[in-house]
């Protein structure tokens, strides 16, 4: 963050978990549905066309996972998306997400989302969904309930990012979304972050209602605790700084 505040979205190419917009997909060529499908995808093809392909589909056992991998691409290719969180005192998410507390983490404003929700390009927001098993996808289902279930949806052991989603629609591999600063409520400073974002943070941040805190590993738990910053006053904030 500097004197104009931006946020980040980023492909699912890009996101840490190689099961991004992972999902099985169940799908039965049979259907009558698959026919007016098939023709609102190919204008121009023929009858011949379409029991070509409901054959190739029937006969080959890896016709699934290819089409699989055509719908999780084409997702993917069309989205950028930026993640963000409940809370702030999970030492797992400040471990990962933050260089090991040297980092920040930013706390918004709900207007925030408000104004997501206005933006051109914008699908959808809202929590992530935890299961042991990727999401099962009908062949016939709608886009929009196709998106929900393969973006919206992560292997259990995530459980603990407590995840919320903002979805644009986007060919970009990457997007920066210029926001007001208003809509910034407060930055934790990480428990071993180094002076310089210190002092980058306190200058940012000087003459404005964004609040600053102090991150703390030092208390008589393994929970990250948090200290305002007042001037003037130092703070012991881990055990090795």
């Amino acid at each position: 963050m500097g004197s104009l505040a931006s946020i980040k979205f980023s492909s699912a190419f890009n996101l840490n978990d190689p099961y991004e917009l992972k999902f099985n997909l169940d799908i039965d060529p049979t259907d009558h549905g698959h026919r007016e499908e098939y023709f609102k995808r190919h204008p121009s093809g023929t009858e011949k066309d379409f029991l070509s392909w409901q054959k190739h589909a029937i006969t080959h056992d890896g016709y699934s996972w290819y089409a699989e991998q055509e719908i999780r691409n084409g997702i993917a290719q069309s989205i950028t998306l930026c993640s963000f969180t409940q809370g702030n005192t999970n030492n797992l998410m400040w471990s990962h997400y933050t260089a090991n507390h040297e980092g920040i983490c930013i706390q918004y404003h709900a207007g925030l989302f408000e104004f997501f929700k206005k933006q051109e390009g914008f699908l959808r927001s809202g929590a992530v969904s935890y299961s042991d098993k990727p999401p099962t996808v009908k062949g016939l289902d709608k886009l929009n309930i196709m998106a929900e279930k393969i973006m919206f949806n992560k292997q259990s052991e995530w459980k603990y990012e407590k995840e919320h989603r903002v979805i644009l629609r986007s060919t970009n591999n990457t997007d920066f979304l210029p926001i007001d600063r208003k809509y910034i409520k407060a930055i934790y400073i990480g428990s071993r972050a180094q002076s310089d974002i210190v002092n980058r943070i306190l200058e940012v941040c000087r003459d404005t209602d964004i609040k600053v805190y102090y991150g703390i590993t030092m208390g008589n738990t393994y929970e990250v605790s948090f200290r305002e910053h007042k001037e003037g006053s130092g703070y012991m904030r881990a055990f090795w700084e």
